[in-house]
């Protein structure tokens, strides 16, 4: 584990309850089990620790129990989650527009096809910004959400929800698409027929491909349409914008580390295997899939 996280782990093991990273080196320099030449050994240990739950998340031998304070993960303590991100996001302004335009786009539940002619059109006729915390208590306003489907070959990119993320009904659920709430800003390049060409700035692009997925290459994006649910309140409120991503290869980071874990590519049997692990929205898309494979 190296120096420092080796030292951790024998000074929570001895000490038997959660400790600060400066009392967890001072104890470690006590009993001669860290040596560092550093004028700030307790920053170099709070950094090592916070990179390692980050990086191996559950399979890391540590958790974060209060802000600042850490403890061995095979204690039966209740982990914590930093709080920042969750009200940044529930801040941010979004793009929506009102319920009765929703018949405009869709019919029910499932995928839709729509020219991006005619939705970019309507859509800068009717939507406008809104604060999302208010939002999402207002069943009269659909929120537009963006949808990115990543795959390789015949295999798609999945990844399981933490509960650093505000959206508690998706919370460990896993998803076959990456993407988020559109602010308004990024709505009017969103839109344009021409949006992947590298003369145009595609803000969502840049932001969702950025933050959650960080490609090696660059992929191969074409819009596939809109998704909608309407079997639960909260899912009748979104609506979401589909992209299929082709990747040249399987070469890619999370780029929300701490919030999206257990990223894998699988193929769709697979997936359709446990698609009860699936959050809605996915579990249509994977229905779609198998049916565009002739697999259903």
């Amino acid at each position: 584990m190296g120096q420092f996280l080796d030292a951790a782990y024998k000074v929570l093991k001895e000490a038997k309850q959660p400790l600060s990273a400066k009392e967890i080196t001072e104890r470690a320099f006590e009993s001669a089990l860290l040596i560092s030449k550093g004028k700030t050994p307790h920053q170099s240990m709070k950094a090592r620790l916070a990179t390692d739950i980050l990086r191996n998340k559950d399979r890391s031998s540590f958790k974060r129990i209060a802000s600042g304070k850490f403890a061995l993960r095979e204690w039966d303590t209740k982990e914590y989650f930093a709080q920042r991100h969750k009200k940044a996001l529930i801040d941010e302004d979004i793009a929506v527009f009102k319920k009765s335009h929703l018949s405009e786009f869709v019919s029910g539940q499932g995928i839709f096809y729509a020219p991006l002619d005619f939705i970019s059109a309507r859509f800068n006729e009717i939507c406008f910004s809104h604060k999302r915390k208010d939002a999402e208590e207002n069943e009269n306003l659909i929120q537009l959400v963006s949808v990115f489907i990543t795959t390789h070959h015949d295999k798609y990119l999945t990844f399981k929800r933490t509960k650093r993320l505000p959206e508690n009904r998706l919370h460990g659920f896993y998803s076959i698409g990456f993407g988020g709430h559109i602010t308004y800003k990024e709505l009017l390049p969103l839109l344009r027929e021409n949006i992947f060409d590298p003369c145009h700035d595609a803000l969502f692009i840049i932001r969702e491909l950025s933050e959650e997925l960080k490609l090696k290459s660059t992929p191969t994006i074409k819009y596939r349409g809109l998704i909608y649910d309407n079997s639960r309140e909260v899912s009748e409120i979104h609506l979401g914008i589909i992209y299929d991503v082709a990747l040249v290869n399987e070469k890619y980071e999370i780029g929300e580390r701490g919030f999206l874990m257990d990223p894998k590519f699988e193929d769709i049997l697979t997936i359709d295997q446990r698609k009860d692990e699936f959050e809605n929205w996915s579990q249509i898309i994977i229905k779609e899939e198998l049916k565009k494979r002739c697999l259903i």
